[in-house]
């Protein structure tokens, strides 16, 4: 049995990771959230309005999402 906590992910340990915490209140636990972006029929490869869910991480205690979680476009 696999006792790795990274979920056997290779090249590196846990301890060669750093923390991230919510920049707002210092919480070091996330919950998923999503983007939602509307893509016109013009752009769409099936030709139809489509609805595109970005997945990115918000804090579970405030709700803040750090500016570095968020897609490059949205940070500016």
């Amino acid at each position: 049995m696999d006792n790795n906590p990274m979920g056997g992910m290779p090249g590196f340990t846990y301890e060669q990771t750093e923390a991230l915490t919510c920049d707002e209140c210092g919480n070091a636990a996330f919950e998923p959230a999503f983007l939602l972006r509307k893509v016109s029929a013009l752009v769409s490869p099936s030709g139809k309005e489509t609805v595109v869910p970005i997945q990115l991480f918000a804090c579970n205690n405030c709700g803040h999402i750090n500016e570095d979680m968020l897609p490059s476009e949205r940070s500016k």
